[in-house]
């Protein structure tokens, strides 16, 4: 009997060794299995920072800028695209060591200038400073092309937000009294638009809500303000910034703005849509190359807007008190996806922007 027991504790006492042994061995396995997908993460967040590691020592040995690089505005002087563009020369000739000047190529609705980068040698000495208008242009069917045809260098600003605006003699005080107006004398009243471009589609835009306005080709920002204070033009969509003066003088009154959401910085100017018209047109301000330019090049540049946008208090300043804009960077990776997704959304009103040939 006694034997018999001793047996029995014999056998009690191996198994427990290899159940301890067992959870032992299955512990450890769990710890080399954590180990093992921890230093697997660690290795997949290690690697985008490796690669623009690699990037940056790139650009340090790239011998690239060795003379002036050209700034393509195409339109006129004077108005939000030319003022952005040239900020940004200012302080872009500091960081890349090489002076930029910018050539305003206006015309048919900023085509002649994106058309000029778009052939341009792809060496890195021309780049073009545009807007959302390239998508219009395509869209429009006034070229064949759109911002996929060229290297972009990232978004370097953003628009805050375009003013409906009249003058201060117009019987229109807000905006549904310009759209009911219009439903009235359809054709009648007259709204600017650069053809083809973003404030044609700011009036498609009021149209497709209900208006009946004749959108009257009246060029640039600076040319449709000369139109609106003329009185050959009943209201007119233009950049905070070109207006902000008329606006201040009591010279010119603002319907609506056509944001999504009201701008703290001019928190009294209603947006269109919260007055029950769907116009909302964020415009955002890009850097392209011509196709096949260097990809170090496109790099450099753009890390370089980066540090402008991101770090220079003076470049912050002189952005808010010209056009009470904010700083706003997109490398080339999220401007690219941001480009397309608004491409998207304009080529879904293309059949209401079609011009006809």
């Amino acid at each position: 009997m006694k034997r018999f027991l001793k047996s029995i504790a014999l056998l009690v006492a191996m198994l427990m060794m290899v159940s301890v042994f067992t959870v032992a061995c299955s512990q450890k396995a769990e710890e080399a299995k954590t180990s093992s997908e921890s230093k697997k993460e660690e290795v997949k967040q290690e690697e985008p920072k490796k690669e623009e590691s690699k990037k940056e020592e790139a650009n340090k040995g790239l011998d690239w800028p060795k003379k002036t690089i050209q700034i393509i505005v195409p339109f006129n002087p004077g108005g939000d695209t030319d003022f952005n563009a040239r900020t940004y020369a200012k302080y872009l000739e500091k960081e890349l060591g090489q002076s930029l000047v910018v050539v305003n190529v206006s015309g048919n609705g900023g085509t002649v200038g994106s058309r000029k980068v778009k052939d341009a040698k792809p060496d890195g000495y021309t780049v073009l400073f545009y807007h959302t208008a390239m998508q219009v242009n395509e869209a429009s069917g006034m070229v064949d092309y759109g911002f996929k045809d060229f290297e972009i260098a990232g978004i370097a600003a953003k628009n805050p937000g375009d003013i409906i605006t009249v003058s201060k003699d117009s019987p229109y005080k807000t905006l549904k009294d310009l759209v009911e107006a219009s439903k009235k004398n359809p054709g009648q009243i007259k709204i600017a638009g650069n053809t083809g471009a973003t404030t044609y589609l700011t009036g498609t835009m009021l149209n497709a809500s209900g208006a009946q306005l004749n959108i009257v080709d009246s060029g640039g920002a600076t040319d449709r303000i000369a139109a609106l204070k003329g009185g050959h033009i009943d209201a007119i969509p233009n950049p905070y910034g070109t207006v902000k003066p008329y606006l201040e003088s009591g010279d010119f009154r603002a319907l609506a703005v056509i944001t999504e959401e009201r701008n703290p910085k001019f928190p009294d100017i209603p947006t269109a849509k919260e007055q029950g018209y769907d116009v909302v047109l964020p415009i955002a301000y890009f850097f392209a190359f011509p196709k096949g330019t260097p990809e170090e090049i496109v790099d450099k540049f753009s890390k370089a807007v980066e540090k402008i946008a991101t770090t220079n208090k003076e470049y912050a300043e002189a952005i808010d008190k010209a056009y009470h804009q904010a700083p706003f960077y997109l490398n080339r990776e999220e401007g690219y996806k941001w480009l397309d997704e608004q491409r998207n959304r304009i080529m879904a009103l293309q059949d209401k922007l079609i011009l006809k040939k």
